[in-house]
């Protein structure tokens, strides 16, 4: 049993592990694009996906802390 749970522990710790670097990639991408958006005029546009990037690094942030809890 203390096995198992070992085993599900390591489990979650690497996917919060690619959650982290998934989450980053998603990051930049957004940031390409919003100021890509800007370039095209869409300012509102751009904001949101700014906005998003900017979501995405406080989901990162606690992603990081709980991968500091384990």
């Amino acid at each position: 049993m203390v096995y198992i749970m070992e085993e599900r522990k390591a489990r979650l710790k690497a996917l919060i592990k690619h959650w982290i670097e998934h989450s980053a990639e998603h990051q930049k991408t957004f940031q390409k694009w919003s100021e890509e958006a800007e370039k095209m005029n869409l300012i509102e546009t751009s904001k949101y996906l700014r906005e998003a990037a900017e979501s995405v690094d406080e989901t990162i942030k606690y992603l990081e802390k709980a991968l500091e809890e384990m």
